[in-house]
Parts: structure tokens; sequence; C-alpha cells
């Protein structure tokens, strides 16, 4: 690893510091630009069984605010040779800039393909992200408080995200293949969304900021399947025995933290 500073570090902290202003801005394109669909807006008829209450998206605020402050810090110049930063960069600005890309496409593709192209764009981004958030939380424990906020706001990211590549699946699925009814597909997708934050809960030790997102989502998706007109009592107990699965999990993996 070089000790003195590259182009590719002065690039990659730009490429970051950019990314996390655009990615937030890319959301609301359709408002800036007046014409568009909005981020997460359903064609008429659809049905999703695992798209939380609403006010479960309000958690992209302090992302947004995390990532920003996150992306801050990196750029700084004592940070420009740091490993950490050096690992974990490029894979966050992969995921922001795909992050990009996903809004563009959920904006504006044909809804004839939007199902199929915000997926498949959705599940580069969430792994670029995944793979950030390990790095960073594997060696949190030895970090000064600027790298733990980094840490901390690539899992808030990380977790998220993590849930709602499941939610994109879900249009995919019931809309464009029919293979399952909606609740089955809601409930299989639901697996394997627990079986995919579990899996980074074990490779990041834990980090509870990535485990704290998706209990969020899916205690807001509790609360839509019982309280509104998309009722599923069985998706509801799938996610409270997720929600329980999730905290396991994280208690599970942290007590492997190396200190």
């Amino acid at each position: 690893m070089s000790r003195t500073a590259t182009s590719g570090d002065y690039i990659r902290q730009s490429a970051v510091l950019i990314l996390a202003i655009a990615y937030p801005l890319s959301n609301a394109l359709p408002r800036i630009l007046g014409y568009g669909r909005d981020i997460g807006e359903n064609s008429p008829g659809e049905m999703q069984l695992l798209v939380p209450f609403e006010a479960a998206f309000g958690i992209w605020f302090p992302i947004f605010i995390g990532t920003g402050l996150a992306a801050l810090i990196q750029a700084l110049p004592s940070r420009r040779k740091m490993p950490v930063h050096r690992r974990t960069g490029w894979w966050w600005a992969a995921a922001m800039a795909l992050s990009c890309a996903w809004s563009i496409a959920e904006s504006y593709v044909a809804d004839d393909i939007r199902s199929w192209t915000t997926a498949l764009i959705f599940t580069p981004y969430v792994l670029a992200i995944c793979v950030a958030m390990v790095r960073f939380s594997r060696e949190r424990a030895s970090f000064e408080w600027p790298e733990k906020l980094c840490a901390a706001a690539i899992g808030l990211f990380a977790g998220w995200t993590s849930l709602a590549v499941f939610i994109n699946w879900e249009r995919v699925f019931t809309v464009e293949l029919g293979w399952l009814t909606t609740e089955l597909t809601a409930l299989a997708l639901l697996a394997a969304a627990l079986g995919w934050i579990c899996l980074n809960l074990a490779r990041s030790f834990g980090n509870p900021f990535y485990a704290f997102t998706p209990i969020w989502g899916l205690s807001f998706l509790v609360y839509d399947r019982l309280a509104t007109d998309d009722y599923s009592r069985l998706i509801a107990v799938a996610g409270s025995i997720g929600i329980a699965l999730v905290v396991i999990a994280a208690i599970g993996a942290r007590r492997k933290l190396p200190h």
C-alpha cells in the first residue's frame, strides 16, 4: 500500500464527495424538472405486500445526511491515504453512481420495462454498498470517531437498501412474471431478504446501524399489513419473526467483533 497520495486517491475522494451530493438530488429529479414519476410510484392496480408504511421512507433523510458527512470526512487531506478509505471508497462511489442510475430509471424508463430495469440496477448497487459496509465494519473497534461515523452512515445506507432491493424484485415477480400468488411471492422474497441481511450481519460483526434500518422497515411493514387495506396477517407475522431474527443475528455477530 502506497504511503504517499496517488492520483487515484484524489480521484476517489472527489468521486465519493460528488456522488454523495448527486444521489439525493437524483431522487428529486421529477420535482426539479417538473415531469417524471415520483420514486416508488406504482402503476395503477399494482399490489406489493413488501412495501412498508409510507413513513418508513423517512429513513432516507438521516441516510442522506450521514453519507454526506461521511463523504466530507473521507475527502479531508488527513484521510486521503488511510487504508480503510482506499479499500472502501470505490465501492461506495459505485453504489452511489448506481443509485443515481436507479433513480433515473425509476422516474423515466417506460412502464413496460421499468420493473426489470430498476431491479437489475438495484442488485449490483446493493452488492457494492454492502462490500463497503463490511470492510468498514470489520475494523470499527479500532477507529477514531470520524471513521466510526463513516461506518455508521454506510451501515444505515446498506441496511435499508438490503431490504429495499427485494421490494424491487417483488414488482418483477408479481407484475411481470406472476409465478406465485402475491402473498407467496412476498413471503419468499422476505425470507431471501432476511437471509441476505443476516449474512451481512455475520460478515460485519453485527454493525448495529446496518441492523437498525431493516428493523425500522420491517416494523412499518408489519404495521402496514395489519392496519391498511393491503391486509395480510401472514406477512405481518413473517415480518415480526424477521425483526426478531435480525436482532438475534446482530447480537450474536457483535460478540465476535475483534477488540
